[in-house]
């Protein structure tokens, strides 16, 4: 492909200038927001002025970047070989058994046909399963997720399999695994919200960090269980640990305002209309500290919320999406510098989650500030690669995931000097409206 471009001296100068932004130290964000338990420092930057602009994987890891595109400043964070399969639905990478798997779920109907919180069930329970993959999670707890609520849950009055029903725990067991099945049960017939007083943590009683689970993994918690008329029965921290790490992946991936199953189906008589206009819940408060309190009985870690080392607290996510959220709904009320305002506001009260930077790259792709359009695709990629699902559920995560590797690409590429922040093949006839070609295969390459 050929493009006009800027001369070797310009390119510099730009490279240079990059640079320079890239050693600048971010600010902190609001005491009052985020409550950082280790130094993320390493993944801040703040060229633009912005506060609290943290992430969870290492700057060096930009070195990595393919050798297609590496000329070209702000280079694309690495995809964790997880991320990308999931990106490319290659579920059998993720799991040799997961084809299997999800040819069980799509053998019921009930998994196909029944409206979950905001997809059907299938697509939620893929959709769990996908994210504690992509966080590299043991098979059994990935697997665990791919059926969690097939036994009912906590607040989940609906079920596939009856736990008390050894003939229906078998059929089960044939399809993940005998462990899987176990830590499905437990999830589905103990009061998970007992554990580390999750619910005290949702609502907002007590305060992350959680306190932290006591003792080694063979150590026991005492929870109450349905099945013994919620008497309490002994699990060791190492299966609370899990199940609640399953908990984590199974409200990332239904986290929004008007969730179908609470809101509306175990609801006699609804007061909200479904699907509400789909915006972020407040819930990562809560899921920020559990993740904090589990975090040392885990063979892996998520590594959203710098390794959940940190949490943010309620109000402060509370500020940070509504910030953003005006952005969404009020884009026309707003000017460009207002809409700027109000994400950088979003960013700096939760500088956790990626999309913020999707629409700040965009803003500033079309005021022709290029490293900083550059700049923000490159933080909402970390950050998307971190949580393995997309917070704003508008778009699937894979939606967001290409979107942001294009405008980085083409934010690159203007930062450059190219005519085109398209790589267009000028040796081809343009199409019959005058469009220059561009081909998809080389431009995912280069992204």
């Amino acid at each position: 492909s050929s493009s006009s471009s800027s001369s070797p001296s310009s390119a510099l100068t730009l490279l240079l200038f990059a640079a320079a932004c890239l050693r600048t130290t971010a600010v902190s964000a609001p005491s009052n927001a985020v409550r950082h338990a280790a130094s993320a420092s390493h993944c801040a930057s703040a060229e633009d002025g912005e506060a609290g602009n943290a992430c969870e994987f290492p700057a060096d890891a930009d070195a990595a970047s393919s050798s297609s595109s590496s000329s070209l400043p702000f280079p694309p964070p690495p995809i964790p070989g997880p991320v990308l399969s999931l990106l490319n639905e290659r579920w059998g990478e993720l799991d040799p058994d997961a084809p299997a798997m999800l040819d069980a779920l799509r053998a019921q109907p009930g998994f196909i046909q029944f409206p979950h919180a905001r997809e059907v069930f299938k697509d939620h329970l893929l959709g769990t399963f996908s994210v504690l993959a992509a966080w590299g999670q043991p098979r059994e707890v990935a697997r665990a997720g791919f059926f969690h609520t097939g036994y009912s849950g906590d607040l989940f009055q609906f079920f596939v399999w009856d736990a008390a029903n050894p003939g229906d725990r078998k059929e089960l067991a044939d399809i993940v695994g005998k462990e899987a099945e176990r830590l499905i049960w437990l999830f589905g017939t103990v009061r998970r919200g007992s554990i580390l007083n999750l619910t005290g943590l949702i609502s907002g009683e007590l305060e992350g960090p959680a306190d932290p689970l006591r003792g080694g993994l063979s150590e026991t918690v005492r929870v109450p269980h349905r099945l013994s008329n919620f008497t309490e029965i002994s699990i060791s921290n190492a299966d609370a640990a899990k199940i609640m790490t399953v908990t984590l992946a199974d409200y990332l991936d239904q986290m929004v305002e008007v969730n179908g199953w609470r809101d509306h189906h175990q609801v006699e008589t609804p007061g909200r209309l479904y699907p509400g206009n789909s915006g972020p819940a407040v819930a990562l408060y809560w899921i920020s500290a559990l993740c904090n309190g589990i975090r040392g009985h885990l063979d892996k870690i998520p590594p959203m919320f710098d390794s959940c080392r940190a949490t943010i607290s309620k109000g402060g996510e509370t500020k940070a999406r509504d910030a953003y959220w005006s952005v969404v709904s009020g884009e026309s009320g707003l000017s460009d510098e207002e809409q700027i305002s109000r994400l950088k506001e979003a960013i700096e009260y939760n500088p956790w989650v990626a999309e913020p930077h999707v629409l700040l790259s965009q803003l500033y792709f079309r005021s022709e500030q290029y490293e900083l359009a550059a700049k923000h695709s490159q933080d909402a990629l970390r950050k998307f690669y971190a949580f393995a699902t997309a917070w704003d559920k508008r778009l699937k995560f894979n939606s967001w995931v290409a979107f942001a590797r294009l405008m980085l690409l083409r934010s690159r590429r203007k930062a450059l000097g190219h005519a085109s922040s398209m790589p267009i093949r000028d040796d081809l006839p343009a199409t019959s409206a005058g469009l220059p070609l561009v081909s998809i295969p080389d431009l995912v390459e280069l992204m």
